[in-house]
């Protein structure tokens, strides 16, 4: 159901989270003329993230400062002040911001003065009014894009990569990939080493005897050659392109993966925009950080950010019982890290792996939240995804 209230102005809480501050206010349907932005002189930053997002969609931004964003009466006498001062302007105050202090106080304020107060359900965008029992409830439009979500949360995104379908040769070359997992786990670690090496000449060291005479390793380059991935010139790999080069390096389950998402329908997850190879720098203690996102997409105004792994995070055979520290958990960390930098609430991470994860980091993704897929659960990547989603 429709808004069937459209204030004019959005009163709105800053603090650790964007999404629900501009998911509201990039509605079509439920814009605003203008949002106020109520924060601390430490948030300014995030505000002027935010601001920038709702400039572009023709939103007027001003801001009102609080010194303390957990002294409830402080809070409670500068929203009065505000008020008093847009006495005669239509403003909604959007609750779903800010401290817990923030929110008691600004409501109350609002509340005692008779305006209204709308919350937005970070799990599916649903708006209730919390000041009034018979005004309906409603879905935000999933609009937004990657770019503005995540500018919002105080990134700068520095490429999209690639947002194009996967071409269908590559698309079941990737599933022949995925489904003969176990027997090709040998001759892609091959690859993958030779593929590395011809980084900057996209030319690979020579193929030793034991490679050459390797039927499984032989067929492998013979099926990549077959689509113009790669040439076999004499006894070594020859790449026409970076990108090439790459695939054969192990992105091929990145290709992969976007492929399965960009092919799903919007009216089964709700995907909004997806992305591969989305760079992104962001503040880190000063100093500017780079990070790029395997795949990204927006499902229902959340992020989903998918890292794709071919390496095997431990040696087959080796003592799990040791594995309190591995690579694993420097991935796992990372994407958690991701998770509360780029969408704090509103994002969720997984890792796709290629191979089998130790017994510790698949405790150590559950006790993060992390979705995993890997090995012989890759075939039913779709499926996982579709859960995943689901957030009803």
């Amino acid at each position: 159901m429709p808004a069937t209230l459209r204030p004019t102005v959005h009163v709105c809480l800053v603090h650790d989270t964007a999404a629900a501050n501009i998911t509201p206010a990039l509605d079509p349907a439920f814009r605003p003329d203008e949002v106020i932005l109520l924060h601390t002189p430490g948030q300014a930053q995030r505000a002027e993230a935010q601001a920038s997002v709702l400039r572009p969609a023709g939103v007027t931004v001003s801001s009102w400062l609080i010194q303390d964003a957990h002294d409830v009466e402080h809070i409670r006498d500068r929203v009065l002040e505000l008020l008093l001062a847009r006495d005669d302007t239509d403003l909604a105050l959007n609750a779903s911001g800010g401290t817990r202090p923030m929110g008691i106080g600004a409501y109350e304020i609002f509340h005692e003065l008779g305006r209204p107060v709308f919350y937005v359900n970070p799990l599916n965008d649903h708006v209730t009014w919390l000041h009034s029992r018979t005004e309906p409830s409603f879905d935000l439009a999933n609009q937004i894009k990657i770019p503005a979500f995540l500018t919002a949360h105080g990134a700068q995104v520095e490429s999209l990569g690639s947002r194009q379908g996967v071409p269908a040769r590559l698309r079941q070359l990737t599933e022949e990939l995925v489904a003969h997992a176990e027997v090709l786990a040998k001759p892609l670690a091959t690859l993958n080493w030779l593929a590395q090496k011809a980084e900057r000449e996209l030319i690979s060291p020579p193929l030793s005897d034991s490679q050459r005479r390797w039927p499984e390793l032989s067929a492998l380059l013979q099926r990549l050659a077959a689509e113009n991935v790669l040439e076999l010139r004499g006894n070594r790999l020859h790449f026409a392109s970076e990108d090439d080069r790459f695939f054969a390096n192990g992105g091929w389950l990145e290709v992969h993966v976007f492929g399965v998402i960009f092919g799903m329908s919007r009216a089964e997850t709700g995907v909004q925009d997806v992305g591969r190879s989305v760079e992104v720098i962001r503040q880190g203690s000063g100093q500017p950080v780079k990070n790029e996102l395997d795949v990204a997409f927006l499902a229902d105004n959340r992020l989903y950010i998918v890292e794709c792994k071919t390496k095997r995070f431990h040696a087959a055979g080796h003592a799990e019982a040791a594995e309190l520290d591995t690579p694993g958990a420097d991935t796992l960390y990372k994407l958690d890290t991701l998770k509360g930098i780029l969408g704090g609430p509103r994002a969720e991470v997984m890792l796709v792996s290629f191979h089998p994860l130790s017994r510790w980091d698949r405790q150590r993704a559950q006790d993060l939240g992390i979705q995993l897929c890997s090995a012989k659960e890759l075939p039913r990547l779709r499926d996982v995804i579709l859960r995943w989603t689901d957030r009803t």
